[in-house]
């Protein structure tokens, strides 16, 4: 596997956590057995990947330094598991969350390894019927947030798209709706600027919107911010937002082939050179000198 770095912008850098001042891509160059054995997810200056025996590597792409995780082992057998790190503010550390999904008792477990600590302990079971979750969660406002599909009534069946949130102050697991007509088919999380943003469209011919909750937490504060059209992007198969810089630029993965920045005010796009002729997973990080051991 191959890692490349490239800078996208946002002014120098800064090497207190949790400050945003500047965004780098690490692209991973991989091959299909590859892809199968790595899942890339961020938060500030730290990347984790999840391997086939379900530990952990974390890695600090600036200082290159890692760390391995174990397994926390889930208390359900054949449980779906999905997985998050955020960073809590009030302890000054941050946490590797590990959660599973019980298929036959609705159930949930969530696990969080401090990595102060060094030590996994569970902090909440809910009962709660969901489906097909992201595997990495999204940092925003205090929280790891998943897209699931939730059932109210435990019978499989009007499932409608919700957020799962797990929110590091309180410990507890919170389901938000997204609301009606376009939201309902949201795919996609993350942070823009403090706030927790969502993606709708980007595959099929359809055109990519960028939603942004202005008011955390509430519903009706929903409000579309971006629309890029399909055709001006000339991809085959789907395009994600990766980052938005300071100058509100877009960083666009193409086809998981290309990654572009578009700038909306000039509505110019730039590609970014590749470092190979092969497909790529990206994540975004931002340059400090945290330890993968807190």
């Amino acid at each position: 596997m191959q890692i490349s770095k490239t800078n996208v912008g946002g002014g120098p850098n800064n090497t207190t956590v949790g400050l945003e001042t500047s965004h780098s891509i690490a692209s991973a160059n991989v091959g299909i057995s590859d892809i199968l054995n790595v899942s890339p997810g961020s938060c500030y200056g730290l990347i984790f990947f999840v391997c086939f025996d379900e530990c952990v590597l974390l890695w600090n792409p600036t200082t290159e330094k890692t760390r391995l995780i174990p397994d926390p082992l889930t208390p359900f057998p054949n449980a779906t598991r999905f997985y998050g790190l955020g960073y809590d503010f009030s302890i000054d550390d941050y946490k590797m969350v590990s959660a599973s999904r019980s298929i036959s008792s609705s159930s949930i477990s969530c696990q969080v390894f401090n990595l102060k600590s060094g030590s996994w302990r569970t902090v909440q079971t809910a009962h709660m019927s969901i489906n097909d979750p992201d595997i990495i969660g999204s940092f925003s406002n205090g929280a790891i947030h998943w897209i699931v599909r939730h059932s109210p009534h435990d019978d499989g069946f009007n499932n409608r798209k919700i957020i799962l949130s797990l929110r590091h102050k309180r410990r507890d697991l919170y389901g938000n709706c997204f609301g009606e007509n376009e939201q309902s088919e949201f795919w996609c999380l993350g942070d823009l600027k403090g706030c927790l943003y969502a993606v709708y469209g980007g595959d099929d011919g359809v055109d990519m919107e960028v939603w942004v909750m202005k008011e955390y937490g509430i519903e009706s504060s929903w409000s579309k911010v971006i629309k890029l059209d399909w055709i001006r992007f000339g991809c085959d198969y789907g395009m994600t937002p990766g980052c938005f810089t300071y100058e509100d630029d877009v960083v666009i993965d193409l086809d998981s082939w290309d990654l572009v920045r578009f700038s909306v005010k000039d509505n110019q796009i730039k590609r970014f050179r590749k470092c190979s002729t092969d497909w790529h997973l990206w994540v975004v990080y931002y340059e400090t000198l945290v330890s993968p051991y807190g």
